[in-house]
């Protein structure tokens, strides 16, 4: 898996899968991003400037934070809502009359 944390956009990309606006409050708010790749266990934590406007160095990690996964669980259920409406529609347009043509 790889995935990507931007906490100021609320995103959290999976495997190039994206969503939006999530509830990421669970990020810590010095976090800018955090990017992870679980086949190499690496990855790092962007840091936002602080407030002497210095950017602290990238930290190095080789597991998800707690918070990550929490963001994560988020990215899980957003998929989950998105499959559901999906599946809502398609039942929905399923159970549509048919229109029928004349030759």
């Amino acid at each position: 898996m790889k995935l990507t944390i931007i906490r100021g956009d609320g995103a959290v990309y999976k495997d190039g899968i994206s969503y939006l606006h999530l509830d990421l409050t669970a990020v810590p708010s010095d976090v800018h991003a955090l990017q992870f790749n679980d086949a190499t266990n690496k990855g790092w934590v962007e840091f936002v400037l602080t407030d002497e406007g210095q950017k602290p160095p990238n930290e190095a990690i080789t597991a998800l934070p707690s918070w990550a996964i929490t963001a994560l669980t988020k990215w899980e259920e957003a998929k989950v809502t998105e499959e559901a409406a999906r599946t809502a529609a398609a039942a929905a347009m399923a159970n549509q009359p048919q229109m029928m043509t004349r030759s």
